[in-house]
């Protein structure tokens, strides 16, 4: 393969590496200037630095007193683990989903490399499907979302993608078959700790079908350790499972049964603690999906008739890969936008495949495509910070300002809502409260210190008139929520 092509004088490599700067320098951008966002991302940010400044490594608390007992804690431990190292902000909460989406892309990358002696593909597209696939991966707009977000999903999507990758190494690598065994049995205990018992089943269903079609179950037992793996699976994740149920009895039963099963099955589930609902038709997840790859689905969608041939199944485990999770997701009740992140890396693969095969278009147009999510990253960026009053949804500038009064260590800043504000809390180093009791507030003008409080324009008639009489008007500011009003004695 040359890089003669007409239409560019750019070699494809070089090409590849502009759209992934680009990528980079936009998701970092992102992570520096958007603050957190209510609520997922504050509240998981939230909770990391809780972690963090408790030394609290077994539980995740939702607030103090109230444990937070709806996820695993893979992602709070690099979290709090990544500001214990760089200090409690916004970017080094989310330093690790970036750092996993790159690893991830590597990954990809290092899968579609080793299929350059595949009979019927061009000489030295190993390489070339190798940058495209990891191209691919980082610009799907989902991927490219979650990249730099405190969310539980990277890490999911992280052992998810290990475990399938660990299967299919383990069965057709000659140089170390025994080592991605060993480390698939690794990644399901990682997968364990990332969103329970879920991070077993979405790499199950392509292994699964994968063996049943092709008929692999000696090779299946002859190639995995399953007994000592199985082991080794359940030593990495029982012991923070028991200490988190001794911790705080009623753990299990709430995770087990109530997010990992009724969750999915009863659409008006009343269990969550945390939440609510996310109730949608059934089938749903699909168009989720069609976003999720933009902008490669406008391109995926063209190739859906053809047939690829192959002599060892990867492209038959590749298309299970893409299309299982959302089958599997297509007859749950509730769901939410980063379930369609587990397909996204077999996609990634079956798209370079298919790329491969189409010089043309691959070395026209790849690079190019990619771009266009990180100019719409851009200008999500340039219109978060323009218009921040019609898209922002946190509360880091209210705090910021009420930091700007200098307050006394002792000293409270109280949130008048009945919704607690989770970046309040972080940006504050948490010393935000969240009351909607007149009697707490009213305590406020007796304690000797110079307290303040934040309301919403739309609530302030609500504070007690003695409270408000006591306070003086410090700014307002507004975001897409409302205007938010800072008092304080």
């Amino acid at each position: 393969m040359t890089d003669n092509d007409t239409c560019c004088k750019i070699p494809f490599p070089k090409r590849v590496f502009i759209a992934f700067a680009a990528l980079a320098g936009v998701r970092l951008a992102g992570m520096v200037l958007i603050p957190l966002n209510e609520t997922t991302e504050a509240r998981y940010g939230e909770m990391a630095r809780k972690m963090l400044v408790l030394n609290d490594w077994v539980t995740l608390w939702h607030k103090i007193g109230v444990p937070f007992w709806a996820k695993p804690p893979l992602y709070a431990w690099l979290s709090a683990a990544s500001m214990g190292m760089f200090g409690i902000s916004a970017f080094a909460a989310r330093l690790p989903s970036l750092l996993l989406s790159a690893a991830m892309c590597w990954l990809v990358y290092d899968a579609a490399m080793r299929r350059e002696k595949i009979e019927g593909l061009p000489q030295g597209s190993g390489k070339t499907a190798g940058l495209t696939a990891a191209l691919v991966l980082a610009s799907c707009a989902g991927f490219f979302i979650a990249g730099g977000t405190v969310m539980t999903d990277p890490s999911l999507v992280f052992c998810t993608m290990l475990v399938q990758l660990a299967f299919w190494h383990a069965l057709h690598d000659d140089k170390n078959p025994e080592l991605w065994a060993w480390t698939f049995f690794v990644g399901c205990g990682l997968g364990l700790l990332s969103k329970g018992p879920v991070a077993l089943v979405l790499p199950g269903l392509p292994v699964f079908f994968w063996v049943l079609i092709r008929k692999q179950w000696k090779p299946l037992w002859q190639k995995l350790p399953w007994i000592r793996g199985t082991l080794l699976t359940f030593a990495i994740a029982a012991p923070w499972y028991l200490m988190a149920e001794h911790r705080t009895p009623g753990f299990l039963k709430y995770f087990i049964v109530g997010e990992n099963i009724s969750r999915f099955l009863d659409p008006h589930w009343k269990g969550d603690l945390y939440g609510f609902s996310h109730a949608f038709p059934y089938g749903t997840i699909w168009l989720f999906a069609l976003g999720g790859v933009f902008p490669w689905s406008l391109v995926a969608l063209k190739w859906i008739k053809t047939r690829l041939k192959d002599d060892d199944g990867w492209i038959l485990y590749l298309a299970l890969w893409s299309t299982l999770s959302l089958v599997f997701f297509t007859f749950c009740a509730n769901i939410i936008w980063p379930y369609i992140l587990m397909m996204q890396p077999g996609f990634a693969l079956l798209f370079a495949e298919y790329a491969v095969r189409e010089e043309g278009f691959m070395r026209k147009f790849v690079p190019m495509t990619a771009l266009v999510t990180a100019l719409l990253g851009a200008g999500a960026i340039f219109g978060f910070r323009a218009f921040p009053q019609k898209l922002a949804n946190d509360q880091a500038d209210i705090v910021a300002a009420w930091k700007m009064t200098r307050p006394a260590k002792d000293s409270r800043l109280v949130f008048w809502s009945n919704r607690m504000e989770f970046s309040a809390e972080f940006y504050s180093n948490g010393r935000a409260d969240v009351t909607n009791d007149a009697s707490a507030v009213e305590k406020l003008l007796h304690d000797h210190t110079r307290d303040c409080i934040i309301t919403y324009a739309y609530n302030e008639d609500t504070l007690p008139p003695d409270v408000r009489a006591a306070l003086h008007e410090v700014t307002r500011i507004k975001n897409h929520r409302g205007t938010r009003i800072l008092l304080c004695q």
